[in-house]
Parts: C-alpha cells; sequence; structure tokens
C-alpha cells in the first residue's frame, strides 16, 4: 500500500492500484456490484474515487464535486471495523462532505461488526443488486419466460446475428453503437449519461488490463448489441455494462441471453446491478425473475 497516502490524506484512484484491490476483493468475496476494481476505476472520474490507509485497513471514498453526494464505500483489512468508519466519516463531516455509508450490504455489515444500537441504517432500494441464476438466463425455462423467448425467436427469423467475443477489431463497432445510442438518449444533457459514456469508452479501452471479458452481436457484420462482465466473486459474474440497438427489437433479449451463454455458463450467478430507481429499468429487471436482491444500505453514525 506504499502508493496510498495515509489518513487524513487522500490518493486518487489509479491503475496501478488495481493488484492490491484485486487482492482486497477476492478476501472480501464481495456480493455487491461496486467491488471490482474495474466498477471503480471506469466511474471513478464521476465519483471521485479516493484511497487512504488508516492503520492498517484501506478506505474507499467517493469524494464528489458536490460534497452533499459523497460517501464512505467500503474499509477493507482483516482488522477493519466500526471504528475505522466512524473516524472516516468524522473527518468527511469536518471537511463538508456529506458523512455516510454507502452500497453496504448485511454480508459486509456484519463482518465489520456494524450494529444498528450505534448506526442508523437505512433500506436503499433503489441500489439493490438483482441476481439471478446463469442457467435461468440462457434456458429461459417455463412459461414465464415465453415473451423473452419469443423476442429471440423473432430476432433470430428477421435477423441473421451472430455471437462474438470482443477483441481489439471489434472496440471500435462496440463505441460506434454507443455513439449512436447516445445520440438517441441526448446524453449531451444528462450528467449521468455523459458519466455512463466516458465510463464505457474506459472499459473498452482497457480490457485486457482490467481482466473483462465482452461480447457482441453482429448483424451484416455490424455491432448491434454488446455486453461487459468479470467476474465479481467465486460464483458470480456481474455484468457492467450492456447496450443494444433501439433499433432492433430483441436485440437486448438475445445479447443478455447469448453472452451468458457462450461466455459464463459454468458459473452459478450473475449479477446485473442496480435498477437506481427507474421504472422502467426495474420492470425489466425484475420481469427476468431476479434469485435473490442483495440488499444495500445507507449507513450513518448515530
Amino acid at each position: 500500500m506504499h502508493t496510498i497516502a495515509f489518513f487524513p490524506e487522500m490518493t486518487p484512484l489509479d491503475i496501478m492500484h488495481k493488484p492490491l484491490l484485486d487482492a482486497c476483493f477476492a478476501d472480501l468475496q464481495p456480493r455487491t456490484s461496486e467491488l471490482t476494481f474495474t466498477n471503480l476505476y471506469i466511474w471513478r472520474h464521476a465519483f471521485g474515487i479516493h484511497l487512504t490507509r488508516l492503520d492498517d485497513v484501506l478506505c474507499i471514498l467517493a469524494l464528489r464535486a458536490d460534497p452533499e453526494d459523497s460517501f464512505l464505500l467500503a474499509v477493507l483489512g482483516d482488522n477493519a471495523d466500526t471504528e475505522h468508519i466512524k473516524e472516516c466519516l468524522s473527518w468527511m463531516s469536518a471537511e463538508g462532505h456529506a458523512p455516510r455509508m454507502l452500497r453496504i450490504d448485511r454480508h459486509i455489515m456484519d463482518r465489520l461488526g456494524l450494529s444498528t444500537e450505534t448506526f442508523d441504517c437505512i433500506k436503499d432500494r433503489d441500489n439493490w443488486d438483482y441476481v439471478y441464476r446463469v442457467d435461468d438466463l440462457i434456458n429461459l425455462p417455463g412459461e414465464v419466460y415465453n415473451d423473452k423467448k419469443r423476442h429471440i425467436e423473432k430476432f433470430a427469423k428477421r435477423y441473421r446475428f451472430e455471437f462474438r467475443r470482443i477483441t481489439p477489431e471489434l472496440v471500435p463497432g462496440c463505441k460506434f453503437l454507443q455513439d449512436l445510442w447516445c445520440d438517441e438518449k441526448h446524453c449531451d444533457l444528462y450528467a449521468s449519461l455523459r458519466a455512463e459514456h466516458r465510463a464505457i469508452s474506459e472499459v473498452l479501452d482497457n480490457m485486457e488490463t482490467l481482466g473483462v471479458t465482452g461480447g457482441a452481436i453482429l448483424v451484416n457484420e455490424r455491432v448491434q448489441a454488446f455486453s461487459l462482465a468479470e467476474p465479481l466473486n467465486a460464483d458470480t459474474v456481474v455484468i457492467h455494462i450492456e447496450k443494444a440497438s433501439p433499433d432492433l427489437h430483441g436485440a437486448f433479449q438475445v445479447i443478455n441471453q447469448q453472452f451468458l451463454e457462450h461466455e459464463w455458463s459454468n458459473w452459478e450467478y450473475v449479477n446485473r446491478e442496480q435498477d437506481v430507481g427507474d421504472p422502467g429499468l426495474r420492470r425489466a429487471k425484475e420481469s427476468y425473475l431476479p434469485t435473490m436482491m442483495i440488499e444495500k444500505f445507507i449507513v450513518r453514525a448515530k
């Protein structure tokens, strides 16, 4: 951790921190989608991701441009406990940042010994992760998935498509599709979509370094959908990015199914991240019938 400042000094996240964070996460075996190096790295600008050393504990903070949006994300290490949380939150309050910890699940709360006697813990439903059985999303069993199967069948009848793993040769095609998607969604008008656009470029430009696997659906040699993912823990893969052409009905259902079938069929679960409170996205994620939800909480010291 010699490249990371001692608390209360902060070090902006850098690619050189990947081995350290990978080791921390391998020990933690996280269930929340935020706790991978890739996720932190591609969103580091939007969230102001910083690291600091507190004793022998690594603390991850999101120090955002608007300090009211800042938060403590994680305290990592064998000796991490609630005292480290309190010290970080106290510093954040003194520096004008919102003193809260976000994206924390019950698994981490138990590991840290976090008690509701000393912390306020509020359910953060908009950021709960949706987790599915990989086999279910590949095979779409039973009548409950009939609608998904119809979309895929219609797509297959209408278009001669193929699945390909994303290689450097396919990256420009993925970026072109993302540009088209952004034009239609007017990304220039929304800070969140601009941030996502930058994050997608970051991961496409650094797939090998980040250890990310990608898959694409091609129609007439043109990328019409793509997905990017990596392992989250020993039995779960996390989908970080999924995009599809809005002009090809069924493209989302096809990339969802094909990517898992070709690249992740030996894994038990897939975490498809949160719905961020968007009603349409919530309906779409619920329609795939999650096996479980990873509940997350907003934590504040009492």
